[in-house]
């Protein structure tokens, strides 16, 4: 299978949110080590972080341009939700049928870490669902604004979310990586 990952932002001036934690920082510590893991298990893996641009748009637009030209099976974007200090917990956004059994399975692993269920999602909104040619989720893995989510972040660690979500992606948990040494990431 071949997986296109979207470490969400990491880009300027594509940057995320600012919270009690910044999102890219998040995002490209759970996603490259869930490049790492899919690897592990033997898939493919396309790394869709743009190198450079001038705007977010363009940042969009690359991200789904290598997915859609290397053929990937499924797109996921990793993302870090932001809204009022309140607001807590895990959700999904899928726009295909395919898309959203996807999005329940990567949800169910993530919640049972003990993030709350926020549900799967109508992502329409969303430019990368849009316009991708393949099966396509993005995952808000909490918030990085909420100390409630912050916390269980801290305590379980970017690489039990990684794992949770190479789970609900794959259906197998990740090899034990301690002494795995991956083949380059590619990106294009």
């Amino acid at each position: 299978m071949r997986y296109a990952i979207d470490c969400g932002h990491n880009c300027p001036p594509d940057t995320g949110c600012a919270g009690i934690k910044q999102e890219d920082s998040l995002t490209l510590a759970v996603g490259s080590r869930a490049m790492k893991g899919l690897l592990s298990l033997g898939h493919e893996v396309i790394d869709c972080r743009p190198g450079k641009v001038n705007t977010v748009t363009q940042s969009l637009g690359q991200r789904c341009l290598t997915a859609n030209r290397q053929k990937a099976n499924i797109y996921v974007s990793i993302h870090f939700n932001c809204f009022n200090s309140k607001a807590f917990g895990t959700e999904v956004f899928a726009i295909s049928e395919t898309g959203k059994e996807v999005a329940t399975s990567v949800l169910e692993k993530i919640v049972a870490l003990g993030f709350a269920n926020r549900g799967v999602k109508d992502g329409g909104k969303f430019y990368v669902l849009r316009n991708t040619d393949m099966p396509a989720i993005l995952i808000e893995c909490c918030f990085c604004d909420s100390q409630k989510d912050m916390d269980l972040f801290a305590k379980v660690g970017p690489d039990a979310i990684a794992n949770a979500i190479v789970h609900g992606l794959t259906g197998i948990a990740p090899l034990d990586e301690t002494n795995f040494d991956p083949p380059s990431i590619r990106i294009d």
